[in-house]
């Protein structure tokens, strides 16, 4: 399918669910029936003419049904998971597959003189900040300086999710990096408040506080395995509730949450935890004999530089993407392309949708799993043909 119907179903996606974050707000906000309207009109350009929902009450009618059922879309050649997002549950709350699309499809919508249409602060961050928002508002502090430092600043991003403010500004200190302003309280969905303390548990994989809902702790991003019961009538004198589900695969431990900072969700979502493969694997470089591993690159321009004894050179581009289109649609500045395991059956679809491209400087792209990268770097590294 051409990346431009991805990108129509994507707005449409956006568009449906900033309606129905919108709609949740209506009693306490009085700008969310201006959104609402604003969605409407979003979502109707982004369908055939007479076709969608008639008006507003009509699209906050079906938000409760899969969009396939009610947004006239070529569901067929579309992620299965698109068609069947459902935004509103019955009692007008919002589905946990309406979180996760949000972190998987929301497309920037911009206004007629170009610049990001927001939608108002008061929605929550999740349906109105996209990655490459995030990443402009981000980069921009830390760009004004040396390469060294904001190798250093992505680093504690990534490595430093969390921490009391005397921990982060020793951090800095330690890391050579740049102040950022992206730091905040702990969320109150994140913490457990008890009588004499309050409380908050990391994500195994990526030490970000876990969502604490209905008696269960899990962490929102769609890859990781965090989750766990919480028996919350357990808190006594003063120590946490037990957790269940705990194994010696995945565990988390409660830890106290005043005072504590954790990057805003923003960050977590589309730096933190992309983040983690790309600094894994520049660790696994780095760990091999005759590998020079230059990080973030030109300011970025790609994440590693891979550089070997005899000439040899790399540019690797780690992409989490639940939607390999969105790839792309925004093809990497470098030619070797490594997604995550988890994303193995993405490789034939993207490296298809990849050589019919390429990069600014003319070059072939290549896409490999991380272990199969590594495996061929291996191959490399011993004189065998990779």
């Amino acid at each position: 399918m051409p990346s431009g119907e991805h990108a129509t179903a994507r707005r449409a996606v956006t568009a449906v669910l900033r309606a129905g974050a919108a709609w949740i707000h209506r009693n306490e906000e009085e700008r969310a029936w201006r959104e609402l309207s604003r969605m409407h009109g979003v979502l109707l350009a982004c369908l055939p003419i007479g076709t969608g929902p008639a008006t507003p009450s009509e699209m906050i009618d079906s938000l409760p049904k899969q969009l396939r059922d009610w947004v006239p879309l070529n569901w067929s050649d579309l992620p299965e998971d698109m068609g069947d997002l459902i935004v509103l549950e019955d009692d007008d709350e919002l589905t946990d597959q309406a979180f996760e699309a949000g972190m998987s499809y929301l497309e920037a919508l911009y206004r007629d003189d170009g610049r990001f249409e927001l939608g108002g602060t008061w929605l929550p961050a999740w349906v109105r900040q996209t990655a490459e928002q995030t990443e402009r508002a981000t980069f921009r502090q830390i760009r004004s300086g040396s390469q060294a430092e904001y190798e250093a600043a992505r680093a504690m991003l990534t490595e430093v999710p969390c921490g009391t403010e005397q921990a982060l500004i020793e951090e800095y200190s330690h890391r050579r990096a740049p102040r950022m302003d992206v730091y905040e309280a702990i969320p109150k969905d994140r913490v457990f408040q008890g009588r004499v303390a309050s409380w908050w548990w990391p994500c195994p994989q990526c030490a970000y506080p876990m969502v604490l809902r209905g008696g269960q702790l899990r962490c929102e991003y769609p890859s990781h395995q965090g989750r766990f019961g919480l028996l919350q009538d357990s808190a006594r004198g003063g120590r946490p509730p037990r957790v269940t589900g705990i194994s010696a695969r995945s565990k988390t431990a409660a830890l106290r949450a005043e005072g504590v900072l954790c990057v805003n969700w923003p960050v977590w979502r589309y730096i933190t935890c992309p983040g983690l493969v790309e600094v894994e694997l520049m660790l696994w470089l780095e760990r091999q004999p005759g590998v020079r591993v230059e990080r973030w690159e030109n300011m970025d321009e790609w994440d590693i530089g891979v550089y070997l004894e005899d000439g040899w050179s790399g540019r690797v581009d780690v992409k989490d993407h639940k939607d390999p289109q969105m790839i792309i649609d925004r093809p990497p500045t470098g030619e070797i392309v490594v997604v995550p395991n988890h994303h193995r059956s993405q490789v034939n679809a993207l490296q298809a949708g990849l050589d019919l491209l390429r990069t600014p400087d003319g070059r072939r792209y290549t896409v490999f799993t991380v272990s199969r990268f590594k495996a061929a770097m291996t191959k490399r590294l011993k004189g065998e043909s990779a």
